[in-house]
């Protein structure tokens, strides 16, 4: 039940154990922000620096235009705060499957923040209705641990996932230590089982680690709401974790080769999404906005 956190930049405090993020580089002026700025007829090179970098609120008359205002929700980094367990809710499901332990393979009970119990909730209906898996047990390395403040597990706001299952057998394995080693095919098989899970996931929270992460994290994805609390998450570009998982999900899930897992949110991997995004009729491009982030996603649980 190891959580090792994605590094972040500097904090700058704005509260009392609240933490917001120094901004992102500037945004990108988008294709599509191009071709609506063509429509609108924005002449005056003085209004379009000013539209860009402030964004179009900021112009009188002009709809607000994805890939050119700031992206929201914005991150905000809260220090977890240890807490009891008697403090938290005892579960025994998530949703309407079980939960089991997976080291002692036995129903166990697990205890979380109640909003972030209903964040998991959320997850598993996301889950059964784009794939059309009805998990019946959740197999888990567990969720609150008595820790520190470095743990959002010890706060009761962290989650090991290691396998969906129903009817006594495996739906999909996030035990990538004991199957990555499989035959080609097979692995083939189990990668894009596992990156439409971790889609799904991705699609509620924005601190998603996986085997990519590190190999503590190699037998179960870890999942916490860090870095935007109670809002779902958006693309965050300098996010190695997300860059990561998005480029999996279009080589393991997508088929597109071209794309290579670097960590960073390159020109290969940005012309993939928007060529999937249109494909499935999404809204733009995956970095201007939490729409898009949740359209792709959606798309990748859907993939078959």
């Amino acid at each position: 039940m190891s959580e090792t956190r994605e590094r972040r930049p500097a904090p700058v405090p704005s509260g009392p154990g609240v933490r917001r993020s120094p901004p992102e580089p500037p945004l990108r002026l988008t294709r599509r922000g191009f071709i609506v700025l063509g429509g609108l007829g924005l002449g005056t090179v003085a209004a379009g620096t000013y539209a860009i970098t402030n964004g179009l609120s900021g112009v009188p008359g002009l709809p607000q235009i994805p890939g050119l205002v700031e992206p929201t929700p914005p991150e905000v980094f809260a220090d977890p705060v240890p807490v009891e367990r008697a403090q938290l809710q005892a579960r025994t499901k998530l949703g309407p499957a079980a939960y089991v332990y997976e080291v002692t393979g036995r129903p166990a009970t697990y205890y979380v923040d109640t909003a972030f119990g209903g964040r998991l909730d959320a997850w598993l209906a996301l889950h059964r209705q784009h794939t059309g898996q009805e998990p019946d047990t959740i197999r888990s390395y567990g969720a609150w641990v008595r820790g520190s403040s470095t743990s959002w597990h010890s706060s009761g706001q962290a989650f090991d996932v290691a396998r969906l299952r129903a009817d006594g057998k495996d739906l999909v394995s996030l035990r990538y230590d004991q199957w990555r080693d499989a035959p080609a095919t097979e692995l083939r098989r189990r990668l894009a089982a596992y990156w439409r899970v971790a889609a799904g996931l991705h699609h509620e929270f924005a601190d998603v680690l996986t085997y990519l992460y590190d190999s503590s994290h190699s037998n179960h994805i870890h999942v916490d709401t860090g870095r935007f609390g109670a809002e779902r998450p958006r693309l965050i570009r300098r996010s190695r974790v997300q860059a990561q998982a998005v480029q999996a999900m279009c080589l393991h899930v997508w088929g597109r080769t071209d794309v290579e897992i670097t960590g960073e949110w390159d020109d290969a991997t940005r012309a993939a999404t928007t060529e999937i995004l249109e494909q499935v009729d999404g809204p733009g491009e995956l970095e201007e906005s939490r729409e898009a982030w949740q359209a792709f996603m959606v798309a990748t649980m859907e993939r078959a």
